[in-house]
């Protein structure tokens, strides 16, 4: 399993991937991003990229190191 294919509930439910979202990216917390639970995690994070809610070296920070979790 990867970043790209866990989906949000999954990331969140898992509190050490959730603490690495928390801690690079508190900004994403202030938006309902658990009601995209069915979601793919690499869907989501490619839509807040494009929206400019986040910053595309700080999204591919937390793939990288979501990944190192998994």
């Amino acid at each position: 399993m990867t970043f790209r294919n866990l989906t949000v509930k999954e990331c969140f439910d898992n509190p050490k991937t959730a603490a690495v979202v928390k801690e690079l990216a508190p900004n994403l917390l202030k938006y309902p991003i658990k009601l995209f639970n069915k979601k793919s995690c690499g869907e989501i994070f490619d839509l807040v990229v494009s929206k400019k809610i986040l910053p595309a070296d700080t999204a591919k920070k937390i793939e990288e190191e979501i990944n190192k979790l998994l």
